[in-house]
């Protein structure tokens, strides 16, 4: 699979870790995730509620996962961003 601008986007997003809430943005980071699993580590919502100290019990809407870039990743981003210039 090709990275595209969507994917690389989204990835910015990440870089610092994020709570994923829309649909899009989860479908993309699966994405990324399947063919290129070494740029971004994703958690399920046990661990998420962990490392946010939130609860996600269903009351409100759910998150689809939390996701932070590797340092592979991040390392792919700038050389785009740098490639972009």
């Amino acid at each position: 699979m090709k990275i595209t601008e969507e994917h690389i986007e989204v990835m910015g997003t990440i870089e610092n870790g994020a709570t994923i809430w829309g649909y899009k943005e989860a479908r993309l980071l699966r994405e990324v995730q399947k063919f290129h699993s070494e740029f971004v580590d994703i958690i399920g919502l046990h661990e998420l509620e962990q490392v946010t100290g939130e609860k996600f019990d269903g009351a409100d809407q759910l998150p689809y996962f939390g996701a932070i870039l590797t340092g592979m990743g991040r390392e792919f981003i700038r050389v785009v961003r740098l490639k972009q210039r």
